[in-house]
């Protein structure tokens, strides 16, 4: 699997840059995931560029002042800059290749400031929507974003891929309320995601953060057979 794990090896502080929407800050993922890796003693900090319900187009667009500010933050310089989008990406051709499009422009970007581009592929809805279940979903995501794999190469944060194994083989409520975002166990999954995949060790090391034992063995788990051994649902 593709990662960062020369930092797990030399501990140097790595420094990430997400660009998203409310999948990237409710719970306050990047926030979290520096918390608990720190516990662990990794060092790590993190800054976030955010809008409710932005899509990567929005982002990517420069001419905007929006888009002026997004190319200055990832020319600060960061070792992996994580894109999220819209789920609204897998709609239709439109959003899709305008979903593509927005990932290679901000790609290139991220290559310009020396930095490695990872995609954050999203988790789903906790409903059916474009006539997806919730597991049809973290495919469709699955399938659109792995699309760029010979183009960009980037670093892969499949959480759809654990959030389909979570779905498919546990009992968890993985949403919150709205069922549109992720709940303590699906932002859990997500950090434990996040952490293996960028250090190429598995989230075992990591504080339960208010769940059981138990349910963050389960989780920490899922998180590293997608991260680590490439497990694959479908």
């Amino acid at each position: 699997m593709q990662n960062c794990s020369e930092y797990s090896k030399s501990r140097q502080p790595l420094k990430v840059l997400f660009i998203g929407n409310s999948a990237t800050y409710v719970h306050e993922l990047p926030e979290t995931l520096c918390r608990l890796a720190q516990k662990a003693g990794y060092e790590i900090t993190a800054e976030s560029v955010v809008a409710g319900g932005a899509t990567l187009s929005f982002h990517a667009y420069a001419a905007s002042e929006h888009g002026m500010h997004v190319l200055s933050a990832i020319r600060q310089g960061f070792d992996v800059v994580f894109l999220q989008d819209n789920g609204n990406c897998i709609s239709c051709n439109e959003f899709r290749q305008a979903s593509l499009n927005a990932c290679e422009k901000l790609a290139q970007a991220a290559r310009d400031a020396s930095s490695r581009i990872a995609l954050y592929v999203r988790p789903p809805y906790g409903y059916e929507s474009w006539n997806l279940t919730p597991f049809e979903q973290c495919r469709a995501f699955d399938v659109h974003f792995c699309s760029l794999r010979d183009t960009l190469h980037p670093i892969y944060a499949h959480v759809n891929r654990a959030f389909a194994f979570a779905i498919r083989d546990t009992a968890f409520d993985l949403w919150g309320e709205d069922h549109a975002h992720t709940g303590d166990h699906g932002a859990y999954l997500a950090v434990c995601v996040f952490f293996a995949t960028l250090f190429g060790t598995s989230s075992a090391v990591l504080d339960p953060n208010g769940l059981t034992p138990d349910d963050a063995r389960t989780l920490q788990k899922i998180a590293d057979q997608v991260a680590l051994e490439g497990a694959c649902p479908w």
